[in-house]
């Protein structure tokens, strides 16, 4: 068999979703690995982290212009963690045969401290070798492929590596902790010795001392003392509920004193990784228009069970207050329910396991001037 029809075989056999937004080189490998196609490769990566959230292997495959649209949760997922592996193949296509642009994916390992695993005569311990190192140092390995190394025969036969959980950062790392964390563990890998791969750990010197954590900080972020969604966040709690967050307000629900969020992989990215995790997704209406709204067509199309909770306050929140347009004129198509956040007696008729896509658009209005409140640790 040839590389191609190699890299298929042994993504079927170590992976347990495997997702693609296919193109020149890989398009044939996507197909052969009868991968699952999303509506953009952010979201195929997303999807991809709800899995490992899960404890799911998970791999995505993309053309070299695709890792341009998965950078960010890609370089967020370093931060955060993850469970088990997650593998981008990533299709480069140097001579610019089939390409707008002849981009080299494995500069994208030492952007996002990622482990970049490139086969030389051994496919199949290459996809093995990216399993692993994803899963030993928590976060995104990339495997490139080139056309020349897709074409070449290949003989042996694919291995599973043994499954070693990854770990989410600890709760109690301040996000400067976290990347932290994140370079050291960088630092300390050693690259495995695998005839016929080559193995290339991004160059890092360790920071100086333990990550800083929210204690020795003395205190956590929490939700502006008028904000109307404290309510939300304590019937989320109350009912044992655990979102995938956002990145802006709906954040701090992995803060003391709710603690019920799950992961956040960046800007737009809870609802994809809800989808393949918690089945709930907390957001908020920007975030869900910069890029959310992509996976929320593919979640409806697939008809994949969610409950997506959206913050609809009008604002930026976190970052000044800047306005936001009217997240109903976007996302009507999805039949959404719009309540009030004051009305917990709706939210709590509301608020239960989806078996389909669900949608609840949750009003409030953003307290002018005031600042996220200061929780003591």
């Amino acid at each position: 068999m040839n590389g191609g029809e190699a890299l298929a075989a042994a993504l079927r056999l170590v992976a347990d979703q495997i997702y693609t937004v296919p193109g020149y080189p890989v398009t044939d490998v996507a197909r052969a690995a009868d991968a699952e196609v999303c509506v953009n490769e952010k979201v195929a990566l997303e999807y991809a982290l709800g899995d490992s959230l899960a404890g799911r292997r998970a791999a995505v495959i993309v053309k070299n212009v695709g890792m341009n649209l998965l950078a960010d949760p890609l370089v967020q997922a370093t931060a955060q963690g993850l469970i088990a592996g997650v593998v981008v193949v990533a299709g480069d296509d140097p001579l610019c045969r089939a390409s707008q642009t002849a981009e080299d994916s494995s500069h994208f390992g030492p952007l996002a401290m990622v482990p970049v695993i490139e086969p030389e005569t051994d496919v199949f311990a290459s996809v093995g070798a990216a399993f692993a190192l994803s899963e030993r140092l928590s976060r995104v390995a990339v495997l490139r492929m080139t056309p020349d190394t897709l074409a070449a025969r290949v003989g042996d036969e694919p291995l599973v590596p043994p499954r070693t959980p990854g770990a989410l950062a600890p709760g109690s790392l301040t996000m400067r902790g976290r990347w932290e964390r994140a370079r050291a563990a960088a630092a300390a890998a050693v690259p495995p010795h695998l005839p016929g791969v080559r193995v290339t750990l991004p160059a890092v010197e360790a920071p100086a001392g333990e990550p800083e954590r929210f204690a020795d900080r003395g205190f956590s972020r929490g939700l502006c003392p008028h904000c109307p969604y404290h309510a939300l966040f304590a019937l989320l709690a109350e009912r044992d509920m655990h979102p995938a967050c956002d990145a802006g307000c709906s954040l701090l629900a992995m803060n003391p004193p709710y603690g019920i969020g799950v992961a956040s992989y960046g800007l737009g990215s809870a609802v994809g990784v809800g989808a393949k995790s918690t089945g709930v997704a907390l957001i908020g209406d920007y975030a869900l228009i910069h890029s959310g709204i992509n996976a929320l067509i593919d979640v409806y199309e697939k008809g994949t069970p969610l409950l997506c909770i959206v913050l609809a306050n009008s604002r930026m929140g976190m970052v000044g207050g800047h306005e936001a347009p009217d997240v109903l004129r976007y996302i009507g198509w999805t039949g959404p329910i719009v309540c009030d956040a004051a009305d917990t007696a709706v939210l709590r008729r509301l608020f239960l396991p989806a078996n389909r896509p669900v949608t609840i658009i949750v009003r409030g209005i953003c307290p002018g001037g005031e600042s996220h409140e200061h929780v003591e640790c």
